[in-house]
């Protein structure tokens, strides 16, 4: 069916697109006054018109008076666009400024099943630009979307939203579980003193759902074939260094479980997964060394004195688990924990300790030796 447009219309065409050329909307009301007068026949070629127009430097404006006037929503207006690398520069503006329309993308994408895939797929790979960049300036945006987009909305989303921040976050970078053990603390390190967003997430989003939060973390990261170390450590660092006491014994009786988990059920990379997690949860000050202490504490009141929790075979399981993982460690400070603090042995389980210990130092020397190694021959390259 076609319409005749009519004199009146294309005034009304000629506004918008004069306005869509200007960085400052001075007669936003005006402007919606206009649009609400329309019948729904020139609202809707109005929308359409507005759809086919080029991306200008006001057009974030128009387009938020569009909404508020209910002639054309943030949602349907990406889902008119073809162009995928146009949409990721509307979206980034839509992160900037008029906050009305990235929530009310995040709200279809949440509540409309029927249109979520597209939504979904758009939104997290423009939150996945902004975090890049974000890294490399932390100062070019300052997240302020997140409050407009919470605003008033339920738990569900809140919930939601805050998993999906998790996801895109674990998606920015991937590696194996040998180089997280190798790099944990340069990573911890820059997620502490460089990587700034992350803590503004926390503030913005985590930490009114610290345990939601926590426990999606972890079921991420046990996933088969998981390859996110490095923002799942800065993430359960940040969260773990600013959570509440209850959230603090969440995440401890996580470990527990956890622990009692895999004595039952004995696998390489759970144990893998367990001592990196323990790791990043107890890096929870500005000091190794204290963080080190940390570790250490864990380790002596749920390794060292497992005998006191686990029967013979869970005992053996988890002294081996740890054996299998000496080849992973690559940290002289957490090693050293391994090899110096005893573990009291059940009966017949002394020498299985023993040779644990010992491959523990063997390694750790190897890793000094190395070290050693490297320093003369960069004395000596220097020379």
């Amino acid at each position: 069916m076609s319409y005749e447009i009519n004199e009146s219309l294309k005034i009304v065409y000629q506004a918008i697109e004069k306005r869509c050329g200007k960085p400052i909307l001075f007669d936003r009301s005006d402007l919606k006054i206009l649009l609400q007068s329309l019948n729904p026949v020139e609202q809707l070629l109005v929308a359409r018109h507005f759809c086919k127009l080029p991306w200008n430097i006001g057009s974030l404006r128009v387009l938020a008076v569009l909404q508020s006037a209910n002639v054309l929503t943030a949602s349907n207006y990406i889902r008119s666009q073809e162009n995928i690398e146009e949409v990721q520069l509307q979206l980034n503006d839509f992160l900037e400024a008029e906050f009305e329309l990235i929530k009310e993308l995040f709200t279809i994408a949440h509540y409309d099943s029927s249109n979520a895939i597209s939504l979904n797929d758009a939104l997290e790979e423009c939150l996945s630009r902004l975090y890049i960049d974000l890294i490399e300036n932390p100062n070019i945006n300052d997240l302020k979307y997140i409050d407009t987009i919470t605003d008033n909305m339920p738990k569900d989303f809140k919930i939601s939203l805050a998993q999906r921040h998790i996801r895109v976050c674990l998606d920015l970078h991937n590696s194996d579980t040998k180089t997280a053990f190798a790099k944990f603390t340069t990573w911890i390190n820059e997620g502490v003193d460089d990587i700034q967003f992350t803590k503004v997430l926390y503030d913005k989003l985590f930490k009114d759902y610290e345990e939601e939060s926590v426990s999606y973390l972890f079921k991420l990261s046990t996933q088969e074939n998981f390859n996110q170390w490095k923002f799942y450590f800065i993430l359960l660092q940040t969260i773990s260094s600013k959570c509440a006491h209850e959230s603090s014994s969440f995440i401890r009786k996580y470990f527990k479980t956890r622990l009692s988990q895999i004595a039952a059920f004995p696998k390489r990379e759970d144990m893998l997964h367990l001592l990196l997690s323990v790791r990043a949860a107890t890096a929870t000050t500005m000091d190794i060394d204290q963080n080190i202490t940390a570790y250490g504490n864990w380790y002596k009141q749920n390794i060292s004195d497992m005998k006191f929790v686990f029967k013979v075979e869970e005992f053996k399981s988890i002294v081996d688990l740890l054996d299998q993982c000496i080849p992973y460690e690559d940290v002289e400070d957490y090693l050293e924990i391994h090899a110096t603090f005893s573990i009291s042995p059940l009966v017949h389980c002394g020498k299985l300790v023993q040779s644990f210990r010992s491959k523990c130092k063997l390694h750790l020397a190897k890793i000094k030796s190395k070290k050693r190694g490297d320093a003369e021959s960069i004395v000596i390259d220097s020379d």
